[in-house]
């Protein structure tokens, strides 16, 4: 009982998770939608270009920069506080935020729709951070 419990619940967790193949099916969705309710149901557009011919590209982008602070200053239970704290109590030019205390990560999702006489035809994403809940 308690096997197909753990089953059951690890289950709902993967699939409760946000996913790029959600991202996916989401996007689908909205193939044959016309432009009004692609704005509706995405937002205002990042950029938009119309063609010669008269179809229509509208790209929505979205990016996070997140800074990820150093493991030694947040987390060493084993260090003093004056150990932890002793660059900072002098005449120091540095934080534990400095670029050497941490890192930068870049989160970013380009999203993409062709519309061909205002209807949705076809969409494209890249990036690392395109997924749908």
């Amino acid at each position: 009982m308690k096997k197909i419990c753990f089953v059951l619940i690890l289950t709902f967790v993967l699939f409760a998770c946000a996913s790029p193949l959600k991202y996916d099916t989401k996007l689908n969705d909205l193939v044959g939608a016309n432009k009004e309710t692609l704005i509706k149901i995405m937002g205002k557009p990042s950029a938009s270009k119309i063609f010669a011919n008269g179809d229509e590209v509208i790209a929505y982008v979205k990016a996070n920069d997140v800074y990820i602070p150093s493991e030694f200053y947040m987390y060493n239970n084993s260090a003093s506080a004056q150990d932890v704290y002793a660059p900072f109590l002098e005449e120091n030019d540095f934080t534990p935020y400095a670029s050497s205390f941490g890192y930068q990560v870049e989160y970013i999702c380009q999203t993409a729709f062709l519309l061909q006489n205002g209807v949705v035809t076809a969409w494209k994403w890249r990036g690392n951070d395109c997924k749908s809940y």
